[in-house]
């Protein structure tokens, strides 16, 4: 019995490194393939072409976020004029700052609101500080100046000259914050839009940015100069790949300043062959990595962990341990198994017991025949 129980383990150890080692190769096999179409999936090559039709929509998609921005500006030039030809009505400058605090509270795109006389005083204001220095002497016409820093944000002074009283002269005067530009950019997603001075400095922007300072890539600043979509390698990595177009903004009724706008699309989002056949193996991969994934822990639960369970039990048994019985926790041929050695327990448990009782007799017996 001493034999038995010595080769036992052994051979319990190699039934479960049989069960395990093939499905373990397998697994890491298909995750190997899932790391490799994983890998290979997620580049670009350089020699892409993008379709002619993807670049034209670019352009135009930046050409109507650039008539939004000159709207927004023309709207904001006409509101002014008309809010001087209210002002021109009366004769008492005293009355202007209610007007001027209804026009502030009614469009919230701007961040100060005054009127200024012949003399450059200010007669009413709303909102915040007034800077009569940005405003031109004598302005013969409503307008927009270009975009100047005030309090670190860029700002457009609007104007609009009216006559009030014994023909005396002012000004309305209207800051525009372009921060409030970003509305006009709806239209341009999922690509990245700036709107750019002359010199090529960040005005406003659907990203972050820091006022004033130049577009941060030379591909964007590049496209600012010029009005034909571009299509970016950067490095030649996938995400440096993108579609650079530009379109020129006038500031309003007169010529105004020289504005651009810019805007950036990742070839990533377009879809294009190359792309579809980069999603489709990078699906491919996640599907093979979660597949794996999963039969790695249903063979673990499902086999791996009674088997391991049972070669304890087995090597129990065959230590001469019977105390705790043989759970049968399965119908499988796991479940067989199991009850085949409950009986193998059992039925050594009762020939010890046995065994035992004998033992105990024979010394008795042997004790009554001594004289």
């Amino acid at each position: 019995m001493s034999g038995i129980s010595l080769s036992r383990p052994g051979r319990t150890r190699r039934l479960a490194s049989s069960v395990w080692l093939p499905w373990t190769c397998g697994l890491l096999a298909l995750l190997t393939v899932a790391g490799t179409v994983l890998a290979a999936g997620g580049r670009f090559e350089r020699g892409i072409t993008v379709p002619t039709a993807v670049l034209d929509g670019q352009q135009a998609v930046t050409t109507g976020a650039a008539q939004h921005v000159r709207r927004a500006l023309r709207a904001g030039e006409l509101d002014l004029a008309q809010l001087a030809d209210g002002l021109a009505l009366g004769s008492d400058p005293a009355k202007f700052d209610s007007q001027i605090k209804h026009f502030n509270k009614r469009y919230g795109r701007y961040r100060s609101v005054y009127v200024l006389d012949a003399q450059r005083r200010v007669l009413a204001h709303a909102g915040a500080a007034a800077h009569p220095d940005q405003v031109p002497e004598h302005p013969a016409n409503a307008g927009s100046g270009d975009a100047v820093r005030i309090d670190k944000v860029p700002v457009v002074v609007q104007y609009a000259p009216f006559s009030y009283g014994n023909n005396d002269r002012a000004i309305a005067v209207a800051e525009y914050d372009l921060v409030k530009l970003r509305n006009a950019f709806d239209a341009v997603q999922p690509a990245t839009a700036w709107v750019v001075n002359g010199k090529g400095e960040v005005l406003a922007s659907t990203a972050g940015f820091t006022a004033f300072q130049p577009l941060a890539r030379e591909a964007l600043r590049r496209a600012a100069r010029t009005d034909k979509p571009v299509v970016s390698l950067g490095d030649g990595s996938a995400d440096a790949r993108e579609i650079v177009a530009a379109a020129p903004i006038r500031g309003g009724k007169n010529p105004g300043p020289s504005w651009s706008v810019v805007t950036a699309r990742s070839v990533n989002t377009v879809l294009l062959p190359e792309t579809l056949a980069r999603d489709q193996a990078l699906l491919l991969a996640q599907v093979l990595a979660v597949v794996t994934l999963g039969l790695f822990g249903w063979l673990y639960v499902m086999w791996l962990r009674p088997l391991r369970r049972l070669v304890r039990d087995a090597e129990r048994v065959a230590d001469g341990d019977l105390r705790d019985v043989v759970e049968v926790r399965r119908c499988d041929e796991l479940g067989l198994v199991a009850r085949a050695l409950e009986r193998i327990r059992v039925g050594m448990a009762a020939e010890v017991g046995t065994r035992s009782a004998h033992d105990r007799r024979v010394p008795a017996a042997v004790s009554r025949k001594v004289p």
